[in-house]
């Protein structure tokens, strides 16, 4: 029997993410080839309730501050000059703005994401598999399970004020 994969652009990501603080709150998100890791960065940053004004990384390899060329960053972070690499041999930031597709992601292969470089919000992400686009809106939550704890703990609501 053969089997025919779709175009790179209707095939779907599907990745499971499981927030390190509270292991209980995880959400299976859906991303076609086509879209980024900035996409995946602002689906992860919904499905959580978090505000955008933060930097992010993704490390590709799956270890967190790992300096092993597999950072991706918010693709405004990637152009600014590391003035400390150098000195510190640190291989280059590459912009999250990259197509998944190009990639080269493995099912099974997981990812490295944190949102806030203040709070550090670490999320373990893992790409579940790769199939078919179904019809809808991507990128897109598809399950969520748990509630995430607010971004800022202790703090009010600074919009009340």
């Amino acid at each position: 029997i053969l089997t025919v994969m779709p175009s790179s652009a209707r095939l779907e990501y599907l990745f499971a993410t499981r927030l390190v603080a509270v292991p209980t709150v995880t959400r299976t998100i859906a991303l076609l080839a086509d879209q980024t890791l900035d996409d995946l960065h602002h689906t992860v940053r919904d499905a959580h309730g978090w505000d955008d004004h933060h930097l992010y990384a993704f490390w590709l390899k799956g270890r967190y501050w790992a300096d092993d060329g597999s950072e991706y960053t918010h693709p405004l972070h990637a152009e600014m000059p590391d003035v400390l690499a150098a000195y510190t041999g640190a291989a280059p930031k590459q912009s999250a703005a990259v197509p998944l597709a190009r990639l080269r992601l493995q099912p099974g292969q997981r990812i490295a994401y944190v949102f806030d470089f203040g709070d550090e919000w670490r999320v373990d992400i893992r790409l579940d598999r790769m199939v078919a686009a179904g019809e809808g809106p991507h990128p897109r939550v598809i399950e969520a399970s748990g509630h995430a704890p607010p971004q800022y703990a202790g703090c009010d609501d600074v919009d009340a004020a």
